[in-house]
């Protein structure tokens, strides 16, 4: 890992051109989509490799999918500082903020509720690192939840059903709720708001009615709010979010939903996009 100077990340990224230049911007097969279309048909061709090759193991699979999309080195953030790294230590760091995300709040017979789980790396990683723990995990993609379930049905503690955040209710949470005990049950999400251009009726509606029914919430997500607007790169970050109508509202909305209280937020955890980082919420 290397550091690498803002005004070389142009050299290695083709977005603070296309933010200075938004020209065209909107169309976003260009950028690549985020619709829950867009990553079936990834999940699809992930689904796909498998059945090709059934021995290849989760961790595998994402290495192959990560280097099939980047070519080393590609850059990142942490704590606002930028580096360039090889693909596979890319996904190193972003494993080590996905567990470290969870310390201090699992101490061992606690289920987490992985919200927009996509096909379940994350479960899988957070399984190996938390082993007195369950993770159940719920997305929209079709793909998405048969990948997952092909990789880890035979696994007792990891569980992947269809999930969508804009049902009315929650099955998915339901479902574990009516099992355990509500002081065991963590909800967390990560990256998987992102394309949702508003959450606030997702949050102060639909997820705080579950606030006083769960222990509490951990968010690894990209926030708009934390984005400084007295830096260049804060500003790049925010023209980023601005130019793929992403949400800018998470940490607004959490902090005014009835029932939920903001604990912590920190800023920048690792930014696989740099300008689009992951941060850390959690909420009691």
């Amino acid at each position: 890992m290397r550091e690498l100077a803002l005004d070389d990340l142009p050299k290695h990224s083709p977005w603070p051109a296309r933010i200075l230049d938004p020209e065209g911007a909107d169309d976003d097969a260009e950028y690549g989509g985020t619709g829950v279309s867009a990553y079936d048909e990834v999940y699809a061709n992930l689904h796909g490799l498998l059945e090709s090759n059934p021995e290849t193991g989760f961790r595998e699979l994402q290495r192959s999918a990560n280097r099939y999309a980047e070519e080393s080195p590609v850059p990142i953030s942490r704590a606002e500082e930028l580096y360039l790294v090889d693909v596979d230590e890319k996904q190193t760091l972003q494993d080590e903020a996905l567990v470290a995300s969870l310390a201090g709040t699992l101490d061992g017979g606690e289920t987490v509720v992985s919200l927009g789980c996509g096909w379940g790396y994350e479960l899988g990683v957070l399984a190996a690192a938390y082993p007195d723990c369950e993770f159940v995990g719920g997305d929209p993609a079709e793909n998405g939840v048969a990948l997952g379930r092909a990789l880890f049905g035979d696994r007792e503690r990891i569980r992947i059903e269809p999930f969508d955040f804009r049902d009315e209710t929650w099955d998915l949470l339901e479902g574990v709720l009516a099992e355990r005990d509500p002081d065991d049950v963590v909800v967390f999400t990560q990256g998987s708001l992102t394309a949702l251009p508003s959450v606030r009726d997702i949050v102060t509606e639909t997820l705080a009615g579950y606030a006083d029914r769960v222990r509490e919430g951990v968010h690894l997500e990209h926030v708009y709010e934390l984005h400084p607007e007295e830096t260049l790169l804060g500003l790049l970050r925010r023209g980023y979010t601005d130019l793929r109508d992403y949400n800018d509202d998470l940490l607004t909305s959490l902090r005014v939903a009835e029932g939920i209280e903001v604990s912590s937020a920190t800023y920048d955890v690792v930014g696989g996009n740099p300008l689009h980082p992951l941060s850390e919420i959690r909420w009691e």
